[in-house]
Order: structure tokens, then C-alpha cells, then sequence
């Protein structure tokens, strides 16, 4: 008996954490994210947007034309872009960041960001990752 309730809270605790996902429109992502869209990848299609919603958490995912992945936290603040095939637009990221790419790293672009609230994760063209504290100093290097 305490074996089959054991399995039945199991299989209960799977289903609730498990992530609800589901499309949305563009009109009903949060303002912050339809702001920034439209101010660097106006002029690249939307593929599709999705919503994932877990237990204390919600993000939106956007998938432009030419392999370009954008995340959202739940207001709207971009966390990720992955451009696979180009570059990340560089009015996107801060400018110290920036400026230690092109100095040390010259050959390279920036094809993926990530802020979680507390570092910057950029990879480079090259396959670099470099990670960056909140003070935009870089802390790490990954080759």
C-alpha cells in the first residue's frame, strides 16, 4: 500500500512540474518584448513564439527567420539571443562587453548572449565563451 502511494505522489509531483508550453501571437507577448523585437529584428520574420510556463516560472521563446532564437523572462526582459548564422546586433550589447571583443578577439563576432541577472555569457564566432560579472569585468574564458 505505502509502495502504490508512493508511486501515485511520484507520478503527481511529474505532472505538476512539468512545463506548460503553448504558441502565442506576437500581440501577446509582454510589451518589453515586442518593444525590442521591433527595434533590432523589425525586418526579420517571426517563424513562431511560444510560452512556458512552470511553477515560478514563465519565459517566452521567439524564433526568427535565419536561425535567430530570442528568450524573455515574464515582462518581457530579453535573457537570450542565439543568432546561429550572424551576428548578434551590436546595439544590443552593453558597450564594455563590446568593446573587450573587438579588442581582444578582433576576428570574431558575438553569436550568442545570455544575461541571467547576475553574469554575461557572450560565444563568439570562434566558439569562445566568455563570461562577464554584472560589472561588465571579464571572469572567464572558455576556448
Amino acid at each position: 500500500m505505502k509502495r502504490i502511494a508512493f508511486i501515485l505522489a511520484f507520478f503527481f509531483a511529474a505532472i505538476v512540474s512539468h512545463a506548460e508550453e503553448s504558441f502565442i501571437t506576437f500581440g501577446e507577448l509582454p510589451k518589453n518584448a515586442k518593444i525590442f523585437i521591433l527595434s533590432h529584428f523589425k525586418e526579420t520574420p517571426i517563424k513562431q513564439i511560444q510560452i512556458e510556463r512552470r511553477a515560478s516560472l514563465t519565459q517566452y521563446e521567439v524564433e526568427l527567420e535565419g536561425d535567430i532564437d530570442l528568450q524573455f523572462d515574464r515582462t518581457g526582459l530579453c535573457t537570450e539571443i542565439n543568432c546561429k548564422n550572424s551576428a548578434v546586433p551590436e546595439a544590443i550589447i552593453p558597450v564594455k562587453i563590446l568593446d573587450t571583443v573587438k579588442q581582444h578577439f578582433p576576428k570574431s563576432y558575438i553569436q550568442k548572449y545570455e544575461h541571467n541577472g547576475r553574469m554575461y555569457e557572450i560565444e563568439l564566432s570562434s566558439s569562445i565563451v566568455l563570461t562577464f560579472s554584472n560589472t561588465f569585468r571579464l571572469v572567464d574564458i572558455d576556448k
